[in-house]
């Protein structure tokens, strides 16, 4: 067997995922678990702020890699989950687990992006 990586990607315009769970109710919830809720929010950062909407634009964009590394874009958002270590680091979870992938996040100048690299197993 071998290990092929499967790369996914994603950008996102934080005012733009700003907009729209300003004008949303209940799509913060819908999109986001509680525990990315509340981890964007770590630190005594505001509801609604600026570095709380780049986290979550962020790990939207984490959310949109995974769907694209797995090569399935109906994955329901909650099945997908950015948490950060211990480290700091980000990690993605799927299902509740942890997944064997590496993550990378990144927001400056308006924009968050994600890059994930999931590891799968392929039969030679």
């Amino acid at each position: 067997m071998n290990d092929v990586p499967r790369i996914g990607c994603d950008v996102v315009d934080v005012d733009r995922l700003s907009a729209r769970l300003d004008r949303r109710a209940g799509l913060l919830h819908r999109v986001f678990t509680d525990h990315e809720i509340a981890d964007a929010r770590r630190g005594g950062v505001a509801p609604g702020s600026p570095t709380e909407r780049a986290r979550l634009a962020a790990r939207f964009a984490a959310k949109e890699a995974a769907r694209k590394a797995l090569g399935d874009l109906r994955i329901p958002f909650h099945a997908t989950e950015v948490r950060t270590a211990p480290s700091g680091a980000p990690e993605l979870w799927l299902h509740g687990e942890p997944a064997p992938a590496s993550l990378s996040l990144s927001h400056d100048a308006g924009v968050a992006m994600a890059v994930l690299a999931l590891s799968t197993t392929r039969r030679s």
